[in-house]
């Protein structure tokens, strides 16, 4: 969500930058440098957030392999108590 947000907020400023390297020829006004100072502060929370994200995505990868792997074993763990209970009914049976 934030990086949505910065990344609207970078469309948003970008005809700011744009006007500014066009009219490099005459002194910047204030709010431009202003403009250009917050353009290059939201890039740098997008990529600091880029970064996160692909964190979390990789810990989701982890997380989602274990839950796999787990299942795997609470399944086996469970076909064998299954057959351990069958082997015990038929003892009991005879």
């Amino acid at each position: 969500m934030k990086a949505c947000v910065a990344a609207c907020l970078l469309v948003l400023l970008s005809p700011l930058a744009l006007a500014e390297q066009r009219s490099s020829a005459a002194p910047a006004p204030a709010g431009t440098v202003a403009a250009r100072a917050r353009l290059e502060a939201l890039q740098g929370q997008v990529k600091s957030e880029d970064a996160q994200v692909q964190q979390l995505k990789a810990k989701v990868d982890t997380l989602e392999s274990n839950t796999q792997a787990a299942r795997r074993a609470l399944e086996e763990r469970d076909r064998k108590i299954a057959e351990l209970q069958r082997q015990l009914e038929a003892k009991q049976g005879h």
